[in-house]
């Protein structure tokens, strides 16, 4: 069987974050922006890179077939054309994502057994299901044509490996790193969260800060894929690790009123390998002063209400955060995400730079963008 010279792989992201990924995915290939994410084309072995590199992405598929415009006969002939010896191992499940919307094409259930028929193997529903062994198919197809790709990452990418502790109102950690990538922060400038919870907003920056690449702690998908090759993986990582630097070179603080929030932010940081970067202590945006750190970037996950309680009580914390931006930390330009960004615009009493709409966790929220109180 003779292999491609180059393969396009789709990566998914967090509504807001697409360009942040586009900018993230030029390292790698050739890219083109489609919905939701990024169309990527380089040298084999791409799926790899970007599921082992891609801080934004929340999912990688491996293009199988590019599927014509025209209705479901065209598009069946593409399918049909996929060979999946090198893919799913002969005996293991085949699962398959569907979004067909072409003209003639059939439904969730017939459209599982026309490609069981060809493929001569069982093809299983895979909606909702984020865990599973086996080989995740997923099939876009709408009227103006669509991709049958193959699952690389296999659990949510997201999922780094180090966070099994969350706080009372978890973030991901492809938001955390969005946040940085939009606030523009340099992986040599100071960096407070005061409200820092289980240290995901830390915790992403000491590793962008120390270029490690945030896939090296976990396993993949495609490594259970029949034509995967252990070595050449295992001597991919061996290189990404190499370029990992000894320690941060920007100082890295936060805080919380939470102690329990400061066990869990040190216990994630440290099966991350990122604690000796970081600097934890139990304060109160209300009295916390920088200490002596030069001026950088004070970024915070604010609470929301949903979880955390009355979201009447948000305007004390508001203010807590506004009081110490005009006090303190009033050199300091701030990254704030909140879900009520115009009472936040109020209660700081200036402008925000930016705003940018992100998704997290299914809420609409804001990141909102601070310049320096004073120059």
């Amino acid at each position: 069987m003779r292999m491609p010279s180059e393969e396009t792989c789709f990566a998914g992201t967090t509504s807001g974050l697409e360009r942040v990924l586009a900018d993230e995915a030029r390292a790698l290939g050739r890219v083109a922006g489609v919905q939701g994410g990024v169309e990527v084309t380089a040298a084999p072995g791409l799926h790899q890179e970007m599921c082992l590199r891609l801080r934004t992405a929340t999912r990688v598929l491996l293009q199988l077939a590019r599927l014509p415009p025209g209705g479901w006969e065209r598009a069946a002939e593409a399918v049909a054309r996929v060979d999946l010896r090198l893919l799913a191992p002969p005996g293991e499940p085949v699962w398959l994502e569907s979004t067909v919307r072409a003209a003639g094409a059939p439904g969730p259930g017939p459209l599982r057994s026309w490609l069981a028929r060809r493929w001569r193997r069982p093809v299983h529903e895979a909606r909702g299901v984020d865990r599973l062994a086996g080989t995740r198919l997923v099939l876009q197809l709408l009227p103006g044509g669509g991709m049958l790709g193959a699952d690389a990452a296999g659990e949510p990418l997201y999922r780094r490996g180090w966070r099994q502790e969350v706080d009372r109102a978890p973030m991901r950690e492809t938001l955390a790193a969005g946040m940085l990538a939009l606030a523009g922060w340099r992986d040599d400038e100071p960096l407070w969260d005061p409200m820092c919870g289980s240290g995901t907003v830390l915790i992403e920056a000491a590793l962008r800060a120390r270029r490690l690449v945030p896939g090296l702690g976990r396993a993949f998908a495609f490594e259970r894929w029949a034509g995967h090759d252990p070595r050449a993986w295992a001597a991919r990582r061996e290189r990404a690790g190499a370029e990992a630097l000894p320690a941060a070179r920007a100082a890295l603080r936060g805080s919380d009123v939470n102690a329990g929030a400061l066990g869990t932010a040190r216990r994630n940081a440290r099966r991350a390998g990122v604690l000796g970067d970081l600097r934890l202590e139990r304060a109160d945006v209300r009295t916390l002063g920088p200490g002596g750190v030069p001026p950088g970037l004070l970024a915070a996950n604010l609470p929301f209400g949903k979880r955390l309680g009355d979201r009447s009580a948000l305007g004390g914390t508001f203010q807590a955060v506004a009081g110490a931006l005009g006090g303190q930390f009033r050199a300091w330009r701030a990254a704030l995400l909140t879900r009520d960004p115009d009472r936040l615009v109020r209660t700081m009493g200036r402008p925000a730079s930016a705003v940018h709409p992100l998704d997290h966790g299914g809420l609409a929220v804001a990141l909102c963008l601070f310049p320096p109180a004073v120059s």
